[in-house]
């Protein structure tokens, strides 16, 4: 039970990367606490299913909402152990056709999101804590079809280097984990067959990922066993080469 008695709170946990990682946390003895946005069922059955019946709507750029879902976390638990800034939106299009209104959901929700909820949470964050950044692929490869989302998970890249910086002293460790293509309804949507058939070229191991292989290196950074590492982005993209 590497998470025992752990508080562990996940923005947009209703489903995809957050569901999984935080099905992983629970398996491992975590309190987790179930956000989502839009996917109010879901989020509500699943904070049913890991036993905690605790789900908040969160939008992760209301910095009020933001106030008020982790003061009451902590009015119910008394501390925030670990955060793990999952939420995340994408809009696809080449870069002359993208609109000024979707850059700016997508960086604010993909990089003021992180910035926001991680300001927050240290005032409830206790020594030796945790917080994970997800970043993507797409932040180290530019895209192509889309420069907002590339931008702002390369933002959040630096950002964790940042953060790291500040919370050093407080033994907070601060990591990111930088996903590749993981095969769900949203690739499905958006990748064409060409598009696949490129990305995939580029991977050592010729398949795309799946939810589930973001669970273990979810659950060793929130654990006391990465208690050495910090301010580090970690990939987990079937050895896709971009450099």
């Amino acid at each position: 039970m590497k998470l025992y008695n752990k508080v562990c709170l996940i923005t947009g946990s209703s489903k995809g990367i957050g569901s999984s990682i935080a099905k992983a946390f629970a398996a491992e003895g975590a309190k987790v606490v179930i956000t989502y946005n839009t996917n109010k069922k879901e989020g509500i059955k699943l904070s049913k299913e890991l036993g905690t019946g605790i789900a908040y709507k969160l939008n992760v750029i209301k910095k009020k909402n933001i106030q008020s879902v982790f003061k009451d976390v902590f009015k119910k638990f008394g501390k925030i152990d670990v955060l793990v800034n999952n939420a995340g939106t994408n809009k696809t299009n080449d870069f002359d056709k993208l609109s000024e209104k979707d850059w700016d959901i997508v960086v604010d929700v993909n990089l003021k999101g992180v910035f926001l909820c991680s300001q927050e949470v240290l005032k409830y964050m206790p020594n030796g804590g945790r917080i994970i950044n997800i970043g993507s692929l797409s932040g180290e490869y530019g895209g192509p079809r889309t420069p907002s989302y590339a931008a702002a998970k390369a933002g959040v890249m630096s950002l964790t280097h940042c953060l790291a910086r500040f919370v050093g002293r407080k033994k907070i460790c601060v990591n990111c984990i930088s996903p590749g293509v993981i095969e769900n309804e949203f690739t499905a949507k958006t990748m064409s067959k060409d598009v696949r058939k490129k990305a995939k070229s580029l991977l050592l191991l010729p398949k795309f990922g799946n939810v589930k292989d973001i669970n273990g290196l979810a659950v060793f950074l929130a654990s006391k066993e990465s208690n050495y590492i910090t301010a580090q982005t970690l990939s987990v993209n079937g050895g896709a080469w971009v450099r």
